[in-house]
């Protein structure tokens, strides 16, 4: 979900919106939602005992499907998950402002030489 809208939708908002300022708080609104729909569909995933994408993976997104309370977790996937979104987010603040400076400098008008 991040990524896809991090590569289709970021540049778009870059493209479009005429405040940079305004293309950042929009991708950074968007990212924080997609963010937290995507974290529950894993977790809930994980502990339904789903597999991954397509039902390739032996063990679920975090390892076997909790059985008892508290959830034991590998902390090295709890930190990578939370590295590879906030990569995710970073990209697509880069891609929102660079979309925008491009949109800017194409509408400027040239200056004329004498």
């Amino acid at each position: 979900m991040n990524i896809i809208f991090t590569v289709v939708a970021a540049p778009l908002i870059g493209w479009l919106v005429r405040s940079r300022t305004g293309a950042v708080a929009i991708t950074l609104a968007a990212q924080s939602l997609l963010f937290t729909f995507q974290t529950l569909a894993v977790l809930l995933a994980w502990m339904a005992d789903e597999r991954g994408f397509g039902g390739a993976s032996e063990s679920g997104a975090f390892g076997p499907a909790p059985t008892t309370f508290p959830i034991s977790y590998s902390e090295a996937d709890f930190w990578a998950y939370g590295l590879l979104n906030l990569t995710l987010v970073v990209v697509s603040l880069a891609l929102t402002i660079a979309f925008s400076h491009l949109r800017a400098r194409r509408s400027a008008k040239p200056e004329r030489v004498a």
